[in-house]
């Protein structure tokens, strides 16, 4: 006898697909606004008819909550919602366990939960063999166990994607038959009543298992759901901005980097037309990565997925975060959206080569334009050799005082610190200075230098400008223009001032330093916890400086 199915289609594979188009009018208002639905039954067996059954009933769920939508019927739910909701499922989970404990033609219930607990690989058997008939009790006993622990260890582990997937359409249903909403591709809304579904089920779960053990525990009444859903006392907006500088305040981000960032906050509130954080979703967020995405920056070129994650999304996630940790949101809705960057083609190493190396020292030994200015003149013969001696970052260089250079324990050192400018660690750390440098007489440039930057004039700040002034930025930035212009090396393979952090590792490595001490040089964080103890002395940089080998210019 051959079983016929409505809305079904049996592929070559022999699988079943269920489908059934939905209405155009309520396509807006179903999940991922899909044309169709559309799940897989698998092969015919003898449980095709209730597989069938099951999507049916999705699909009818689907639509009646889609047309409730459309009609405007549905509340929009809360986390008081949420919990009111757990509650209900709890009452009705211990009421469904105090008709199948008097009913005998109920207690397939449990049969059916210890084969999903077979699926997930759950031992809720220990201490059954040998025996060649069980009471039911013990049974059932063992089957709730196992399915608590589950639901206990998604809870322990903070495995929300895993209690998402189990609860997600009972609480989209639930919700709705209730006469609240809970989009399915809302993650925050879907994740709060998932997670008290979860608790619910536990609760209820602790008490089956007490009833079990003769316990008298008996059946909660149905919540009021009315009650509960009263409205509560409205909460002020809570600004994205706000919280952005609230984040930025406590975590003691620096002002270049702060204000950087604001901008791209202030970006996502334009972008909005609001700046409530309660009522940003994920769909925004990725909403919003698209349209930066496509849009042309000012130098006429498409915005890269890489900028989009560091620069916009990142401090976005970040201050978000930050507010959940604080209590003052709910969730991350961030913590979702991803920008995918693909891998980018490799043409070359990112350091110098020999030949590069040696014209970029070369030049920094020329004259300077008549143009230029004693300090920018400076900056140009000085701090290309400084990199290339030392590892440092451009910036770390550029903003260099005459106060951080120093002489300890017989050995003249760099001192780069946070108090000079932004150091990406934020941690001091000295690098020895090396003793080519010494020779082509910086140390004589260090003592007829006034106490401040030695590169830049702090006079010429603009007045109003923050603390952490862009000077020593843009030092770096010129420099690397005349790396590419003037001095000719235009392979968009390397970066013209990082390209040292990467040579002088590669070089050091060749003269046989320890890797651990070149990090500690180059203030690398340890990659290991092992290499977090203990540290690279004055004297073991020292020594490791004296092997590294001097640019023949």
């Amino acid at each position: 006898m051959s079983l016929v199915m409505e809305n079904t289609r049996t592929l070559a594979s022999g699988r079943v697909i269920y489908r059934r188009v939905y209405p155009a009018k309520l396509r807006p208002f179903v999940p991922k606004q899909a044309r169709e639905f559309k799940v897989s039954l698998g092969r015919k067996d003898a449980g095709i008819g209730a597989r069938c059954d099951a999507a049916k009933r999705k699909y009818e769920a689907i639509i009646a909550e889609a047309k409730a939508r459309l009609s405007g019927a549905l509340t929009a739910l809360t986390p008081l919602h949420a919990t009111s909701l757990g509650e209900w499922l709890r009452a009705e989970m211990l009421s469904d366990d105090e008709e199948a404990r008097w009913d005998q033609t109920e207690r397939n219930l449990y049969d059916s939960v210890a084969s999903q607990l077979d699926a997930l690989g759950v031992d809720y058997k220990a201490g059954w063999s040998g025996r060649s008939k069980f009471r039911w009790s013990e049974k059932a006993a063992a089957t709730v166990s196992g399915n608590l622990e589950v639901l206990k260890r998604y809870r322990a582990t903070g495995d929300l994607d895993a209690i998402v997937e189990t609860w997600g359409q009972e609480a989209t249903e639930l919700a709705a038959t209730k006469g609240f909403e809970v989009r399915a591709d809302d993650e925050q809304s879907l994740a709060i009543v998932c997670r008290a579904l979860n608790d619910a089920a536990i609760r209820a779960g602790e008490d089956r298992l007490r009833r079990m053990a003769g316990e008298d525990v008996p059946t909660p009444a149905f919540p009021d759901l009315v009650l509960p859903m009263r409205e509560v006392e409205a909460r002020p907006a809570l600004g994205l901005l706000a919280i952005f500088d609230g984040y930025a305040a406590a975590q003691g981000i620096s002002a270049g980097v702060r204000n950087e960032w604001r901008k791209a906050v202030e970006r996502l509130v334009e972008f909005l037309g609001h700046d409530d954080a309660s009522k940003l979703t994920a769909a925004n967020l990725r909403d919003w990565r698209d349209a930066l995405l496509l849009e042309t920056t000012a130098k006429g070129s498409l915005r890269t997925p890489r900028t989009v994650r560091n620069k916009y999304l990142t401090p976005v996630k970040a201050a978000l975060k930050w507010a959940v940790d604080e209590q003052r949101l709910e969730a991350n809705v961030a913590s979702t959206v991803v920008v995918r960057v693909p891998k980018a083609a490799k043409l070359r190493e990112k350091s110098y080569t020999n030949e590069e190396a040696t014209r970029v020292l070369k030049a920094a030994l020329a004259p300077s334009s008549e143009r230029s200015s004693a300090k920018s003149a400076l900056a140009r013969r000085w701090v290309p050799w400084l990199c290339a001696y030392t590892g440092a970052r451009v910036n770390e260089v550029t903003q260099l005082r005459r106060e951080d250079v120093i002489q300890q324990d017989g050995v003249w050192l760099i001192r780069i610190t946070p108090a000079a400018g932004r150091v990406k660690t934020n941690e001091a750390r000295l690098v020895p200075i090396h003793e080519h440098l010494v020779e082509q007489g910086f140390l004589r440039v260090v003592e007829t230098a006034v106490a401040g930057p030695l590169f830049y004039d702090e006079a010429r700040r603009r007045v109003g400008e923050d603390t952490e002034s862009r000077q020593h930025k843009k030092i770096g930035e010129r420099l690397a223009a005349w790396v590419r212009n003037e001095v000719g090396i235009v392979d968009p393979g390397i970066k013209p001032n990082h390209a040292w952090r990467d040579t002088f590792k590669t070089i050091a490595l060749e003269a046989g330093i320890q890797e651990r001490v070149i990090d500690a040089m180059e203030g690398h964080a340890p990659n290991t916890v092992g290499r977090t103890y203990g540290h690279a002395s004055v004297k073991t940089m020292d020594d490791a400086m004296k092997r590294f080998p001097r640019f023949n210019v």
